[in-house]
């Protein structure tokens, strides 16, 4: 059990994932962002204002 979490994060999966749980994260935090620019006008009639 131990030698397979070794394994795990010192191969490349570990990598992987991190890179993958960085660019979830940027991803979410630029929507979040931008919310009002991206969906504003879908949902509210005073985005204009």
């Amino acid at each position: 059990m131990t030698d397979a979490i070794l394994n795990y994060f010192t191969g490349q999966a570990f990598a992987l994932t991190m890179l993958a749980c960085g660019t979830l994260v940027v991803v979410v935090e630029a929507v979040r962002a931008s919310r009002r620019a991206l969906w504003g006008d879908l949902f509210t009639e005073d985005f204009e204002e």
